[in-house]
């Protein structure tokens, strides 16, 4: 490879690189996800240290606003005894004395010469005058005394003046006279020299050495103890202690923001990443419900914080978007979420954020397991979140208990009523989030299924066919959605929904057209098929005047995908028109998520069954039936954008097969001629039939059809003793 084929690739492999990090305009959802959280957390520590923090929290050497308890248990150092004690034991230390050798060697020899007798190598003439004066007792005494003393006090003196003091202190404890201690203190002054100096460096070295040697003073602390009492001035020492337990001072917590804005900015990428790989991408308005559902909780803490202590606001979290969003992605939402909450409100000790990491988890987790099943009731969501914050309260018990957190009874009876409150608060704004961001969750589905809707209650005056038609639709989507473990709530809804477009002109969809001459046999093809595939426009017309939620407008627009209407089509080849295929062809898209393929098979194999006009011979072939419906739309990729498995559209059939056989089932029963017949040749008479003995046959669903008028006939009578 030459060089600048190897410099080329480089700058491919640089451009490659610094392209993942290039705004791109289908992120632009995750960067304001980002915004929101990143501006909230700011704008919530701000204003929480201007309001509160820096007028209520210690300053050193300032008495203290409150008095602080100790949050977890600890062992710290007590610097300011350990100080005092180590002070102590170097004051002990006053001095320390060196001796001259060479002044101490000197007065070593002039004491020997003295014990010898060389006088006269020590003494000047006058005192040797005054010596020899003395008698020989007196003269042998004083040198005994002389050399008594001066080997006691040649290495205790360090000046003149101190050995003066102590020649004096020895001879007054002599049996010298007076004149004798003189002469024996004047040769003394001239034997001795001070050999003693002051060390100041050996001084020093050695208070330091005594103090190193005292241990240090350890103290430990319980949670609920006290720290700092309310006027108490705030040393230094004790300002590194309240830090410890997590209280902040009254500075600008720069450490504890810049800490927060970082863990949101790492932690976003984590969801994000959960999200790209869900079936159905979150739209942009669903991501921001998201980041004003995470501010909210966030900001109730922080409120709830400053009143009541830890507030478990992961229950408002959980229960929001466990009712709104994939299970999959709002575990790890409520998960982050709810450690980031406790953070904010109280700060970053470890036991705090420990407690808060494991209670989102155990939120996030047992949340997970209870609304797995769409709620039907406001009070079930209202019980479930009570429940779940009493297990919260349970476990956060257990886990101060173990982690040695301060708590107190206040904690339970804390837990019983934040879970109260939060089970409100859930229940109470979520309308405003459905209405305002547009999401759906399992009440407002069933609100949307409900007989009662306006746009279901135009379909039952104005479409009665397609009325029963949807329900139909929405019978059998739901069961198979049941079967694959789908949303059944929402795909029921959007099967209500997907024709609404008809209301437009019921009169042209044969389910609406009473038995006579059909009106597209007057009409041109063309129009026909026009007329037919515009119910998908005019019904997502209808759906945005009426704010139909957008989750149930794909069903609108992919329940027929990208077919075509192949009967109007060769209507207008045989008749010479000259048309293509695309006039008349839906305009799509295909089903892009399960729940609308889901609805697609459904309408297409319903239609289908009812527009049969023989009966079905067995399950068999009723199942085969199904099979090459969904089979047709398989063949015309109408399901490449989903993911079926075989084993999935196994189920599908199956699913289909049990709403049919339960619904058409037959209303022929045995005419009552024949009956009367057996009962002649059993009983050998006539006799009346009493009417609950008549007997019913099942017959395959397809007898709904139009059958000969001769049969209708037989059947009238027996069906209206039936009913």
């Amino acid at each position: 490879m030459t060089d600048g084929e190897q410099k080329n690739r480089l700058k491919d492999n640089l451009k490659a690189v610094f392209g993942k990090f290039s705004f791109r305009r289908e992120n632009r959802q995750y960067i304001i996800f980002r915004v929101i959280l990143l501006c909230v957390a700011t704008l919530l520590v701000s204003v929480n240290w201007y309001m509160f923090d820096r007028r209520e929290n210690y300053q050193i050497g300032i008495p203290s606003e409150r008095t602080y308890f100790a949050l977890t248990s600890a062992r710290y150092e007590d610097r300011a005894a350990t100080l005092e004690l180590r002070q102590r034991a170097a004051s002990r230390i006053i001095d320390v004395m060196v001796q001259d050798e060479k002044i101490a060697f000197e007065v070593s020899r002039r004491l020997e010469l003295l014990e010898k007798g060389e006088l006269k190598q020590l003494f000047n003439a006058p005192l040797l005058s005054i010596y020899n004066r003395q008698s020989a007792a007196s003269q042998r005494e004083i040198v005994e005394a002389a050399l008594d003393i001066g080997r006691k006090v040649r290495d205790e003196s360090t000046d003149r003046e101190q050995q003066t003091t102590l020649i004096w202190k020895y001879l007054k404890e002599t049996k010298l006279s007076q004149s004798e201690r003189n002469v024996a203190f004047q040769m003394l002054d001239v034997l001795l020299n001070p050999s003693l100096q002051s060390d100041g460096e050996m001084v020093q070295k050695l208070r330091e050495d005594v103090a190193a040697q005292i241990p240090s003073v350890i103290k430990e602390i319980r949670p609920g103890s006290v720290l700092v009492q309310k006027g108490q001035v705030v040393t230094p020492s004790l300002a590194k202690l309240l830090a410890s337990q997590g209280y902040p001072d009254a500075t600008f917590p720069w450490k504890h923001l810049i800490f927060i804005l970082g863990a949101i900015t790492i932690w976003s990428f984590w969801p994000v990443w959960i999200a790209s790989g869900l079936r159905e991408k979150l739209s942009m308005r669903e991501w921001i419900y998201i980041a004003v559902v995470l501010s909210v909780v966030w900001t109730l803490e922080v409120v709830f914080a400053r009143f009541g202590g830890y507030s478990m606001a992961v229950l408002g979290l959980t229960g929001w978007l466990c009712l709104t969003l994939p299970v999959s992605l709002s575990f790890h939402i409520i998960f982050g979420g709810g450690v980031i909450s406790v953070i904010i409100a109280f700060g970053t000790n470890p036991g705090i954020v420990c407690l808060g990491c494991i209670l989102a988890a155990f939120s996030a987790g047992i949340g997970r397991i209870l609304f797995i099943d769409p709620p039907n009731h406001r009070i079930t969501i209202w019980r479930n979140l009570f429940f779940l914050g009493l297990c919260l309260g349970a476990a956060s018990i257990c886990i101060h208990w173990g982690l040695g957190l301060y708590f107190d009874y206040n904690l339970a009876l804390g837990a019983v009523l934040f879970s109260a409150i939060w089970g409100t608060i859930v229940v109470a704004l979520l309308p405003l989030w459905e209405n305002v961001f547009d999401v759906l969750s399992p009440l407002r589905l069933l609100e949307l299924s409900h007989p009662s809707q306006p746009l279901i209650k135009r379909l039952q005056m104005e479409a009665p066919g397609t009325y029963n038609h949807v329900l139909m639709v929405g019978t059998l989507a739901e069961a198979a959605a049941d079967k694959l473990h789908m949303n059944g709530l929402l795909v029921k809804a959007g099967a209500y929904y997907h024709d609404i477009g008809k209301l437009k002109n019921p009169q042209y969809f044969v389910e609406n057209q009473r038995h006579g001459k059909n009106i597209h046999d007057s009409l041109p093809p063309t129009l026909s098929g026009q007329l037919l595939i515009s119910h998908v426009k005019e019904g997502l017309d209808i759906a945005a005047q009426t704010n139909l939620p957008k989750s149930l407008r794909r069903f609108i627009s992919e329940h027929h995908g990208t077919t075509s209407q192949r009967y109007f089509y060769e209507k207008a080849k045989a008749l010479g028109e000259n048309v293509t295929e695309a006039q008349f062809r839906y305009p799509g898209p295909r089903p892009q998520s399960r729940e609308t393929a889901l609805v697609m098979l459904a309408d297409s194999v319903e239609a289908a069954v009812k527009a049969r006009n023989k009966p079905f011979e067995n399950n068999r072939e009723l199942s085969d039936f199904i099979n090459q419906v969904i089979r047709s739309k398989i063949e015309s990729n109408q399901l490449n954008d989903v993911d079926f498995t075989m084993k999935e559209m196994s189920l599908i059939t199956e699913a289909f097969m049990e709403v049919f056989q339960a619904t058409y089932h037959s209303r022929e029963v045995k005419n009552i001629n024949e009956i009367i017949k057996e009962a002649k040749l059993k009983g050998g008479e006539h006799k009346e039939m009493p009417a609950g003995t008549i007997e019913t046959a099942v017959v395959p669903v397809a007898d709904t059809g139009e059958t000969e008028k001769k049969e209708e006939d037989e059947k009238d009578e027996n069906h209206d003793t039936l009913r």
